[in-house]
């Protein structure tokens, strides 16, 4: 572990002592916490810079420390107003926590010995639990903190043993890797933990688990499994396949949600599909040696973690705001705060667009060097190599259809329209404390684009490759100039035009006053996906039928429970559960049928004896 990550370490460290010390000052402890947060990031900032510049750059490590360091730098920040008013006893456990999660995250990115990585491992899991138990009066949040639990402790049992195999080259060895760190990714089947977790758990800390602790699976698989051309083929056909599931699957059951957290949790399962997408995609053109999807795959791949880190980040410390401002995550009982909060609708509403892979933003960036390896792929390649860059291209590209609705549906139903709750009407003024880290990662958002042509260098890349990724980024950078610039001129044309503007009634088809009654609610929005999609999401729908000439009022309410729970994890845990209550029954049997058991044991072991 190098100078600089243990210098973060012991900065987190004496903050979180700081913060204990401080518990009767509120202000100050939150301020002492989120300024050793900040500090400790600075830090990994400035090791990683120094590694590059001294040639000295470790690429797995020093990537990941800055996504780590960023995320949970802002989210720090956010916590300050996110936290007031909770007193003393849960704000003390919240930074203690906090800063042990963060500094293992930050250890896990540097360790590479088997055993101190698996002891790192294990204390980020312990940790981050108790900080989604932290609201734990809720018996939901104890609930799906227990969950989150066991998905931890499985993950961490598959790792040892992975670790434990001899000869590390083995298939076996690989593929348990693949599903102790997909646990923590998200992977299919493996992801139920994560739309449970990310609503019990406090804003900050979704953003950091979010933004930053899921793709830290990448960064242990990538460092322990065989660099062999063998492991890269398994490895690209088990990425390639989990990412065109994951994205597609993740995004619909995203756009089914009502609660903008839940909703949030599925997208960053979409996002680590298109992620996988592209890591499957470059280890494919490694293997067979098609260099130029290779390097565009892993590129894209790459730079959608760094994307997904900032937007994924921005977009749930929104919904802690908005939480904190209304009291509630349920979009069709919001509406109408942009007028509330236009800071945190704005942010929201374009890290809503950049977050689907429209431009001009970052998250259009990284998309695009995978849309272009995938074409790459389908241009050069023949067999089933052909087949899975098609695939990737379609999935793609669905993908980002659906996420269109389902991010129009969070980002339309919290903040545009008319409020159609008092929980909405009333809501609460935005904090600065808490928009600040929203425009920073904002800004990131925007900035991303224009600098992401340091990329073949960071990679060390020479020759066509350097050419080739620094041609296409250059190219993006330019076009995402022009989009700012019109974007600006259109702005400040409206501003200049509206100066004359004069105050209308709405148009109303005519009724005599338009209220949030009128509109349409989050839920409406997607109900055509969701009636496509019927037998897959499982939808449950609770319908008030308008009743009478004058109608009080009519309710419809979609819910949808995620499938690999519903018919794959539920089926398991039942069926041993069944069993379980059957075997129960010989705890409380008669000493005449234990005697009888234990005659039938020395009789069994007495005829393998003579038989052996």
């Amino acid at each position: 572990m190098d100078f600089f990550v243990r210098s973060a370490l012991g900065c987190l460290l004496a903050s979180a002592l700081g913060a204990w010390l401080c518990r009767k000052n509120e202000r100050c402890a939150a301020v002492t916490g989120a300024a050793g947060a900040v500090l400790a990031a600075l830090i990994i900032f400035a090791g990683s810079t120094w590694a590059f510049w001294h040639h000295a750059f470790n690429f797995y490590a020093s990537f990941f420390q800055l996504v780590v360091a960023l995320v949970g730098a802002a989210a720090a920040m956010h916590a300050i107003g996110y936290l007031a008013g909770e007193g003393g006893k849960k704000f003390c456990a919240f930074w203690s926590f906090y800063h042990l999660t963060f500094g293992a995250m930050l250890a896990v990115t540097a360790l590479r010995s088997f055993i101190p990585f698996l002891i790192a491992w294990e204390v980020m899991g312990l940790a981050s639990f108790f900080l989604v138990m932290l609201e734990y009066e809720n018996s939901e949040n104890q609930r799906a903190a227990w969950i989150y639990l066991l998905g931890c402790e499985a993950g961490g049992l598959l790792l040892m043993l992975a670790f434990a195999l001899s000869g590390g080259g083995s298939a076996a060895y690989f593929y348990l890797l693949l599903a102790g760190f997909g646990l923590k990714i998200g992977f299919p089947l493996l992801h139920v933990w994560l739309p449970e977790a990310h609503p019990a758990a406090p804003a900050p800390v979704s953003a950091l688990m979010s933004g930053a602790m899921i793709p830290l699976g990448f960064c242990g698989l990538f460092r322990f499994m065989p660099h062999t051309s063998a492991c890269f083929g398994h490895a690209g056909w088990a990425l390639l396949i989990l990412g065109l599931i994951g994205a597609f699957f993740g995004i619909l059951f995203a756009a089914g949600q009502s609660n903008l957290k839940r909703l949030l949790a599925y997208s960053s399962i979409e996002n680590m599909g298109i992620i996988s997408l592209g890591f499957g995609l470059g280890f494919l053109g490694k293997a067979y040696a098609h260099p130029t999807m290779a390097l565009l795959g892993l590129g894209g791949g790459v730079l959608h973690v760094f994307n997904h880190a900032v937007l994924k980040g921005m977009l749930f410390l929104g919904a802690g705001s908005v939480l904190r401002a209304t009291g509630t995550l349920q979009l069709d009982e919001m509406g109408g705060l942009m007028k509330k909060m236009p800071v945190t609708g704005r942010c929201f509403l374009c890290g809503a667009i950049a977050i689907c892979g429209l431009p001009p933003f970052c998250g259009f960036t990284g998309e695009l060097l995978i849309y272009i390896g995938a074409f790459s792929g389908i241009a050069h390649c023949h067999g089933a190599l052909f087949a899975g860059a098609l695939m990737t291209a379609i999935v793609l590209a669905l993908t980002g259809g659906v996420a269109c609705a389902a991010l129009a549906k969070a980002a339309g139903g919290a903040f545009l329209g008319e409020p159609r709750t008092e929980a909405s009407r009333n809501a609460a003024k935005e904090k600065l404390s808490m928009v600040i880290p929203q425009l920073g990662l904002l800004f990131l958002a925007l900035a991303l684009p224009l600098f992401a042509g340091t990329l073949p260098d960071v990679l060390h890349l020479t020759g066509k490759a350097h050419h080739l990724l620094s041609v296409v980024l250059a190219k993006n950078a330019l076009f995402c100039c022009v989009f700012y610039t019109l974007i600006v001129l259109v702005l400040a044309w409206r501003r200049r035009a509206g100066r004359d503007a004069r105050a209308v009634g709405t148009w109303d088809c005519g009724y005599a006053r338009p209220t949030g009654r009128m509109e349409y609610t989050a839920s409406a929005l997607t109900q055509p996906i969701a009636d496509q999609f019927d037998t897959v999401l499982g939808t449950k729908r609770e319908v008030k039928e308008v009743s009478g000439l004058f109608p009080a009022t009519a309710k419809i309410l979609i819910s949808c429970r995620d499938a690999a729970r519903n018919f794959f994890w539920d089926v398991i845990f039942h069926g041993f559960a069944r069993f379980a209550e059957k075997c129960h029954a010989l705890q409380s049997g008669y000493l005449h049928f234990y005697i009888f058991m234990m005659v039938l044991a020395l009789a069994a072991m007495l005829a393998w004896g003579f038989w052996a």
